[in-house]
């Protein structure tokens, strides 16, 4: 495998699994894992079934090791019919070490009979984290992951992950049945990555945004980057605006067929590329070890997935950057997610898990302290912060950023602004017209300035209302008269909407948006 040294907390996991016992991995991005399951899988006799979430994540690892002429195999939806079953024929015949699939895989005869033809020394569960309802990418096809301890009989379980809080690690432990588990927990400081967060505020807070984004891409050692959107369209559009820019850059979402998907992924992997733009489809398990720069064009939806997605840079040791540009709107599109959230128990939990990932993530780019300390804090992790680069842009602000920004950028203040843009550019150098919408939301005007008859009768009804929501307290502590003024004129028809407005928080969305939108609807 090319390995001479081990890396720090990679034996007691490694020895674990070849004496058969359960073990709990939870090791930073980039700090090794995957040796965790593969060197005994190839020491050992029997069968290593490594169950992970996202084909890219198969993909890569079993070409790696295929690339090394080890005996591994991978059975996923992108292989033709005949790939496929030339896999799973190898696999029932005992000419493989380690077999990669996704876990919904299981449900497959074929697959699950050539696999139980085998000895199981090892079933490895990565990304394990997907197995925790408070975890930050829940998937509750890994609920039935416990199971395969009966249906494969595996000498021990290994279950990895990289964001697991004390919490999360304890609910994976139950979950999955670890048996006694030997438990490695290596820290969760990346001492090599400079974490940022940019508030983008105002007027012309997009033109800033991309300005900032090309500037920091353009800089010596700006790329490889990965340039993470909260949606597919905002994918395309940015890298579509990249392209139209000069970069070499493509673009990555679920949405996307299968091939392009993975040609998307190849040009990033092999250098084609220098940026690849995409959801957070892309990116677990991906080991491409020079990434200098992670942006973050919209707020992810966790502290735990932002962390995640950010140490994908500086993979090989040398100083990278974890950029997230913070921009008001994209606040309301996570209320919209908590709000809209549903789950097993018909919504209950996921709105709890989503509402207590949104407010750890505000509470993030809110925070006028050490981002690096935040992190450690928030995953529990009591050592110090020991950055061997630049820490963070509260205790070490960058120029580059301040002078891309202007004067309504950094520093710990609130976020305000809103819209989206991008610059495209199709196939064949085809120009499309870029749509910049730059002009702040139009939710306020002076206080002083009359109200229409209209709005002072609205005004009056938001009053009343205020006055009910507060059930005996004073009024203002609800919200302030200017706020309903404001409300009053502007009349806000989403959450986003409501968050620009000057006096509206985050915690009045979660509190009251839903009973203000129906005073709002019936006065129209």
């Amino acid at each position: 495998m090319g390995v001479t040294s081990l890396r720090p907390g990679q034996d007691r996991p490694i020895l674990a699994a070849l004496a058969g016992a359960d073990s709990l991995v939870v090791m930073p991005t980039g700090s090794g894992k995957s040796l965790c399951f593969q060197a005994p899988a190839f020491a050992s006799g029997g069968l290593t079934v490594v169950v992970s979430p996202l084909i890219a994540l198969i993909q890569d690892q079993h070409d790696r090791l295929a690339a090394a002429g080890l005996p591994v195999a991978m059975v996923t939806s992108l292989q033709s019919g005949r790939e496929m079953h030339d896999a799973i024929a190898r696999i029932e015949r005992g000419e493989v070490r380690l077999v990669l699939c996704a876990p919904e895989r299981f449900a497959h005869e074929a697959f699950t009979r050539a696999v139980q033809a085998n000895p199981v020394d090892l079933l490895a569960i990565d990304e394990a984290h997907c197995v925790s309802e408070w975890g930050h990418d829940f998937r509750p096809e890994y609920l039935q992951l416990a199971r395969l301890r009966e249906m494969l009989a595996p000498r021990a379980v290994m279950a990895l992950t990289a964001t697991a809080t004390p919490a999360v690690s304890d609910e994976i432990t139950a979950r999955l049945g670890l048996r006694d588990p030997v438990t490695v927990r290596t820290g969760f400081d990346r001492p090599n990555l400079a974490f940022d967060v940019v508030r983008l505020d105002g007027k012309g807070a997009v033109a800033r945004k991309w300005a900032m984004l090309e500037a920091g891409l353009a800089a010596p050692e700006g790329t490889p980057a990965i340039v993470y959107c909260g949606t597919r369209r905002a994918t395309e559009e940015v890298a579509e605006g990249l392209q139209a820019r000069g970069f070499r850059a493509v673009g990555y979402h679920a949405g996307m067929d299968d091939a392009d998907r993975v040609a998307a992924q190849d040009a990033f992997m092999s250098g084609e590329a220098d940026v690849i733009a995409a959801t957070n489809a892309f990116g677990m398990g991906i080991d491409r070890s020079d990434v200098r720069g992670v942006w973050h064009w919209s707020i992810p939806t966790s502290l735990e997935g932002y962390y995640q997605e950010a140490g994908r840079g500086g993979r090989d040791g040398l100083p990278g950057r974890a950029v997230l540009l913070a921009m008001r709107a994209d606040l309301g599109r996570l209320i919209r997610f908590a709000n809209q959230h549903d789950g097993p128990d018909g919504g209950r939990v996921a709105r709890d898990r989503a509402w207590t990932a949104y407010r750890g993530i505000n509470a993030y780019i809110e925070s006028p302290t050490c981002r690096r300390q935040a992190i450690l804090d928030h995953f529990g992790d009591t050592a110090p912060g020991s950055p061997t680069t630049r820490c963070c842009d509260v205790c070490h602000p960058p120029a580059d950023l301040r002078a891309a920004a202007g004067a309504h950028a950094t520093g710990p203040r609130s976020a305000r602004g809103g819209g989206g843009a991008g610059s495209d550019r199709g196939e064949g150098g085809r120009s499309i017209r870029l749509r910049r919408d730059d002009r702040a939301p139009e939710t306020e005007r002076d206080v002083a300035t009359p109200l229409t008859p209209e709005e002072e009768q609205l005004f009056e009804q938001l009053r009343e209302w205020r006055r009910e929501r507060a059930d005996g307290k004073p009024a203002y502590t609800v919200c302030a008269d200017a706020a309903l003024r404001t409300i009053a004129v502007s009349r806000p028809a989403d959450e986003a909407a409501l968050l620009a407005v000057k006096g509206v928080g985050p915690a009045f969305v979660e509190r009251h948006s839903a009973s203000l939108f129906d005073v709002l609807q019936q006065a129209a």
